[in-house]
């Protein structure tokens, strides 16, 4: 996998001097998914069940037949936009209103995606941005209205949220020696996403253990506006593409803690046991996710912050759309990773199979 190509998602914007809000991406970058195909080009049909595994959520692959390839069954040929369009049609069941605005994604991802054209629109991930803010704040995030919503975006959105902000709860502590009662305050690690990444509300302190039975509190980090925007951007669009793909998730992670409030939902987590691909091809889709990451929020920075037409002058709004361009392609690369690899152990599977 050339990771490298996701860096050159914004170069055409700056060589042309940063005039235009639409980056031209053309044939410089589709997230990876243009070279898998071409390595899978040389081994009959996997380029086509790598598309098809693309358009499902792990989950639903695992459930189509071992000895049958993704394409066999496959209806579409819209890669992850299928899985997404999936996954909005689900929201709008619970929250018909809410999910309407959820569309945007799915017209940002198609830019990013088609083979015709390949573009970021900075127009429409500022649109993107907003959507987040509307969902915490417009929208009221209202704990209990999402606990009620049975989507597994709502469900997952509310865990991410709650764990960002420490799952505090409140229990009995130790009696004062005047007799009183005293409460203590508990708090979680903070969201973890899938690969076993930390994030964690910054005004909250930390309890560290000094010695056995005695505690040590470590002062809360400055609270301030990018990085709270960043944080729940991130927040937000782990949820949703997690909700869309459902990729394994290592044991830690804030999607395994879920209670669901409907039987069979519950996530994927990675057997160990029975790994759905090799540890060294989950830990190199990691790095490459993380790189296209790296490489997006980067670029976009540069183009929203430097003196150009389109740049802003509010490092808030900077940071939101930065990290929202950063964790999409995260994600893209996460998704078409695990597929390329996960399409082509099922195709030596196949092969073990036929020669037993």
């Amino acid at each position: 996998m050339d990771w490298r190509t996701v860096a050159l998602l914004l170069i055409g914007l700056l060589a042309a001097g940063c005039a235009v809000s639409v980056v031209d991406l053309r044939d410089t970058l589709d997230l990876n998914q243009a070279t898998f195909r071409d390595k899978l080009d040389t081994r009959a049909g996997l380029a086509d069940e790598f598309l098809a595994c693309t358009t499902r959520a792990y989950d639903e692959r695992v459930a189509f037949p071992a000895d049958r390839s993704f394409s066999d069954d496959d209806a579409g040929r819209d890669g992850p936009l299928q899985a997404i369009h999936t996954l909005i049609t689900r929201v709008k069941e619970g929250r018909p209103s809410h999910a309407e605005s959820l569309h945007i994604l799915e017209d940002t991802l198609a830019d990013w995606t088609r083979t015709s054209y390949r573009r970021l629109d900075l127009g429409k991930l500022r649109k993107v941005v907003d959507v987040i803010k509307h969902w915490h704040i417009h929208f009221d995030f209202d704990e209990d209205a999402l606990a009620e919503d049975g989507s597994r975006f709502a469900q997952l959105l509310l865990a991410y949220n709650m764990a960002y902000f420490g799952d505090i709860r409140y229990t009995a502590g130790p009696r004062a020696g005047s007799g009183l009662q005293a409460v203590a305050r508990v708090t979680s690690d903070g969201f973890i996403d899938r690969n076993g990444s930390v994030w964690r509300f910054p005004g909250l302190s930390v309890d560290v253990t000094k010695q056995p039975g005695q505690l040590a509190t470590i002062e809360a980090g400055r609270v301030d506006s990018q990085r709270i925007t960043a944080d729940l951007t991130r927040v937000f669009l782990e949820a949703f593409f997690d909700a869309a793909f459902r990729e394994p998730a290592v044991g830690n992670a804030t999607a395994l803690r879920v209670q669901w409030r409907s039987a069979g939902r519950a996530y994927p987590a990675f057997d160990a046991d029975h790994p759905p691909i090799p540890f060294v091809d989950f830990a190199r889709v990691t790095r490459d996710a993380l790189r296209a990451e790296a490489a997006v929020t980067s670029e976009v920075g540069k183009a929203v912050r430097g003196g150009n037409v389109f740049s802003i002058e509010n490092e808030t709004l900077a940071a939101g759309l930065e990290t929202a361009a950063g964790v999409i392609a995260k994600k893209l690369v996460e998704h078409g990773g695990f597929c390329y690899f996960e399409t082509i152990q099922r195709s030596e599977r196949r092969k073990e199979g036929l020669k037993e």
